[in-house]
């Protein structure tokens, strides 16, 4: 048997192994070729084995592999989660991902990103110009003296030829009496 040959064969050992260092390490670890496949195909032959024969070691054998394996797949799952935020926000891609991991990452991505983009752009983006409203101010065509305004603040006095804003009702008034005229600015 070549060295090649013994590293893909599937086994407990191998696959508490591939456990551990998913369990220690950050980063998602380098899996054999085909490692899922593969580990179907070896709890399929341990099952057909445990029916022909009843084997309560391999029955145990098969509970703990199932333990494992849906351990190494949780852990991967949640280290594929984080990684697919860490690129949409940096750019920087992820290691050691099996076909079916690469396009569960970049669905990940995508939905990432169609997020960051529909919620981030909006809160994010530059300010838009001011919309331009007009201001109605009056210039006053003669000195008129302090009064109070229907807000019941004081105005005034004012002369001939100064500009204010004074409310609405007032303004009617003195435009109406002659005293003053409207110019609208916008601002």
């Amino acid at each position: 048997m070549d060295e090649k040959k013994e590293e893909e064969t599937i086994s407990f050992e191998v696959i508490r192994k591939i456990q551990r260092a998913e369990q220690k390490n950050a980063k998602l670890t380098e899996l054999p070729e085909g490692f899922f496949e593969k580990v179907s195909d070896y709890l399929d032959t341990k099952r057909r084995m445990v029916e022909k024969k009843d084997d309560r070691k391999a029955l145990l054998e098969i509970r703990n592999t199932e333990r494992l394996i849906e351990d190494i797949f949780n852990r991967r799952e949640r280290k594929i989660v984080n990684q697919a935020l860490i690129t949409v926000r940096t750019g920087i891609p992820p290691e050691n991902l099996t076909k079916e991991e690469e396009e569960f990452f970049e669905k990940l991505v995508q939905i990432f990103k169609e997020r960051r983009e529909r919620i981030l752009k909006d809160i994010l983006k530059p300010p838009e110009k001011k919309i331009k409203e007009k201001v109605k101010l009056l210039v006053f065509k003669e000195d008129v003296p302090e009064f109070l305004g229907v807000d019941l603040r004081k105005y005034g006095p004012f002369k001939k030829g100064d500009i204010a804003k004074v409310p609405d009702e007032n303004a009617k008034i003195l435009v109406e009496s002659g005293k003053a005229e409207v110019m609208e600015i916008e601002v």
